[in-house]
């Protein structure tokens, strides 16, 4: 089944539709009038120059025109110069000369196509009135999100397959009658302990795909230290109760910066709540706020145990676990952080050990533009 989102109907419309009334009316007025102009004076390109879709006319190797989103899409110089000698150019002439011997303007031909920048395009090559004319739409967003869903149902999927299996095979031992009430208990704890790891793997799945499927969060100046001091109050009865230090050390003043609250929120409390899990009693956690020139560095460091160094280029990974069975977890944690921090153009560093080989550190920093 095919699925097209807004943006590529509205271009497949103007395709089908408003493009060929421009060019027939192009066509009218040159005829007419010896040049491309509107009733108001105006170039019919000029009507073009800003739309949001590519318009690239070609004659021969030469540029005629592109509008400014053709020019950006493909890098393009000025009008009159000739085409780049891109890694796309020979796929762009092998279609031009496809759409000449298919019919005309009657068959045009299209492509969607990846660039070496990692972008992905779609465009319709037509020819008329001995030019060719190329029409683009951008959909690198679209394929982001067609990919990270995919990728979602398909590591969805093989992360379920244990605890499935674990809850089935008790279930059967429950129902089995010549087993032992102790072990009945056995399995009925164990059964419940595997709907609940599936639970947070689900939760935390949907939430990872969410952010990796939506537009960009919207951000607005934050006052980051008034934000922590939020979180490390929400968090102390977590610290007290697993025997540990928690403070925060930070510059004053702080600048804001742009930021959407409620995810950077989130941001500290998985870093916390992953200190909290692999630390010991006794351990401190610190989280520090400092200025920097170009916004405010965060960092979570704890004393605890740190991280061996084969796992630290593995942590963000979807599903990836460096800490031992028996502590709860999804292994999506880092994944979800490292995916709203992309998000604030910000990258997460971890650094383990970091002093008197011991302790983790989880650092990013926020920028202003």
């Amino acid at each position: 089944m095919l699925a097209f989102d807004l943006q590529t109907l509205l271009f497949i419309l103007i395709l089908l539709v408003v493009v060929p009334v421009l060019i027939g009316f192009y066509l009218a007025q040159r005829r007419q009038h010896g040049g491309m102009r509107l009733p108001d004076g105006a170039s019919l390109l000029d009507a073009l120059h800003d739309a949001p879709f590519g318009v690239v006319a070609l004659e021969e190797e030469m540029v005629c025109y592109a509008n400014v989103y053709a020019r950006r899409l493909l890098h393009l110089s000025d009008n009159g110069s000739a085409l780049p000698d891109a890694d796309w150019s020979p796929l762009l002439e092998a279609d031009r000369i496809a759409a000449r011997q298919g019919g005309g303007a009657r068959a045009g031909r299209y492509r969607t196509i990846t660039f070496a920048s990692g972008q992905t395009a779609r465009w319709w090559v037509i020819p008329w009135d001995g030019r060719d004319f190329v029409f683009l739409l951008d959909v690198t967003a679209q394929q982001r999100t067609e990919q990270a869903g995919r990728a979602l149902i398909n590591d969805l999927s093989h992360e379920l397959r244990t605890p499935i299996a674990t809850l089935l095979t008790h279930l059967e031992i429950l129902g089995l009658s010549d087993v032992g009430k102790e072990v009945q208990q056995q399995s009925l704890t164990l059964a419940k302990e595997e709907a609940q790891r599936m639970a947070r793997l689900l939760n935390d799945m949907l939430e990872l795909g969410r952010l990796e499927t939506s537009q960009e969060l919207p951000r607005r100046p934050v006052d980051v230290l008034a934000l922590v001091e939020d979180v490390v109050l929400q968090s102390t009865p977590r610290a007290v109760e697993r025997q540990m230090a928690l403070s925060l050390e930070a510059d004053s003043p702080l600048p804001l910066v742009p930021a959407n609250a409620d995810r950077l929120r989130q941001v500290f409390l998985n870093l916390l709540d992953n200190a909290f899990k692999y630390a010991r009693a006794g351990d401190r956690v610190t989280v520090a706020l400092r200025r920097v020139p170009d916004g405010v560095a965060c960092a979570v460091c704890d004393t605890g145990p740190g991280i061996p160094p084969e796992h630290l280029p593995y942590v963000t990974r979807r599903f990836y676990r460096a800490a031992p069975k028996d502590i709860e977890g999804s292994g999506l944690g880092l994944s979800i952080v490292a995916e709203i921090l992309r998000r604030h153009e910000s990258e997460l560093v971890i650094e383990s050990p970091v002093a008197d080989a011991a302790g983790t550190c989880a650092k990013f920093v926020i920028r202003n533009p």
